[in-house]
């Protein structure tokens, strides 16, 4: 009993400061962000603004990444890094938590998951050298280190709690009970950590939620579009993601980082010239997204969705380091709205299905994207959003056998 109270208690004082520590990245990370794209062009009123700040971007990133190569790992690196070798780096931790916040500060297409995973990783693994205790069991405090990492990055404590445990074996001293009451324990403290920082000091938004939406016969048939939709989207994003690294791989090769980091630096600025939902997270970008979505044809939402999903690559493989989940979250939901309209049934019902198939398919675990899409999307199409995640997933599991 007292190994469980000692477990119990490091979990939640880890899940604590985590989720401070999160507020703390997202809240600069926002100030950045208010400067550079708001503040700053009052001041400076010149010609395609947006075009020179992500150039101006693309010169800091590449120069910081030859300096110090800094760059974080994406989440699945991190998770698989920690499973297979029980471990992760914890040097250089500062120098790391730069390099995720630079690429979000200067308006990247790109969500913040990637560089937080590494950087609590490697906070979990640096703790653990310093604590006798914590050193003892470093590989699991670290594993639920991420799982609190989850829940506050996407404000979702089931999501965080589903993702991580998946991706854990059971500890042979802790029962699976206990652990997962430690788990949720630790993400709850990491959650409620973050949400008190943001009524005392502001910061703190999520992901807007969709309002609730009428289902009929014609919605329940449309995802026979809808699913397909969702699944073509994910395709699209695998085509992308394979020919932007292939493209940027070669390009690294003869020219160099900076000349990467800068070419998506001008990417970016020209999508964000004109079109501005291409540019950051995609969290405030949704919010606007649903209240104007009508006053665009079909063709352009799910356009400026499949732009979205380009540029996320563009980014990530140019240099700009960062996560894909929350631009993804918004790409499905324009294509979502513009496959509404065209079909004509609620677009908010379609918004969810096409973006559940487009996170089942990418995800590959259905139960996790439901909990995560439950955040967002209306609770009376949780049952639509978990078909669709399943039919995602397992469309991306026949097409992994097949190759």
């Amino acid at each position: 009993m007292g190994k469980r109270i000692r477990f119990l208690f490091f979990a939640v004082c880890i899940g604590g400061v985590i989720g401070a520590f999160i507020w703390g990245f997202l809240r600069i990370m926002g100030i950045g962000q208010e400067l550079l794209f708001t503040v700053l062009p009052k001041q400076v009123p010149i010609p395609c603004f947006v075009l020179v700040v992500c150039i101006l971007g693309g010169v800091v990133i590449g120069v910081y990444e030859k300096l110090f190569h800094a760059s974080p790992d994406n989440m699945e690196v991190v998770m698989a890094t920690i499973k297979k070798e029980g471990k992760y780096p914890c040097d250089h931790l500062a120098t790391r938590t730069i390099a995720a916040l630079l690429p979000l500060i200067f308006g990247a297409c790109l969500g913040p998951e990637a560089g937080l995973t590494g950087i609590i990783a490697g906070l979990c693994f640096w703790a653990g050298s310093k604590f006798r205790y914590a050193g003892k069991h470093m590989e699991e405090l670290a594993n639920i280190g991420l799982g609190a990492s989850l829940g506050v990055i996407f404000r979702s404590p089931l999501f965080g709690y589903s993702y991580s445990i998946e991706e854990t074996d059971t500890s042979a001293e802790f029962s699976k009970t206990v652990k997962m009451v430690t788990y949720i324990t630790a993400i709850l403290g990491g959650f409620g950590a973050f949400m008190l920082l943001g009524w005392l000091f502001g910061g703190g938004d999520g992901l807007p939620r969709l309002p609730t939406c009428d289902i009929g016969n014609r919605e329940r048939f449309s995802v026979i579009l809808l699913i397909p939709a969702g699944i073509a989207a994910g395709m699209i994003y695998t085509f992308f993601h394979a020919a932007n690294s292939r493209f940027f791989h070669a390009l690294k090769e003869k020219c160099g980082v900076i000349v990467c980091t800068v070419l998506g630096g001008i990417c970016l600025g020209i999508f964000g010239l004109f079109v501005p939902f291409s540019m950051f997270s995609g969290e405030t970008q949704m919010e606007v997204l649903a209240e104007t979505y009508m006053e665009y044809t079909p063709i352009l939402l799910i356009g400026i969705g499949i732009g979205k999903i380009f540029l996320t690559n563009v980014c990530i493989q140019s240099g700009w380091k960062g996560g894909h989940f929350f631009p993804v979250i918004f790409a499905g939901v324009s294509i979502g709205y513009g496959m509404g309209i065209f079909c004509s049934v609620e677009p908010v019902f379609a918004a969810t299905v096409a973006t559940s198939a487009l996170l089942g398919y990418m995800m590959k675990k259905p139960v996790a994207v439901v909990l995560l899409s439950m955040l967002c999307f209306p609770i009376d199409a949780a049952v639509w959003s978990l078909l669709a995640a399943a039919a995602g997933a397992g469309v991306s599991a026949v097409l992994q056998r097949e190759k």
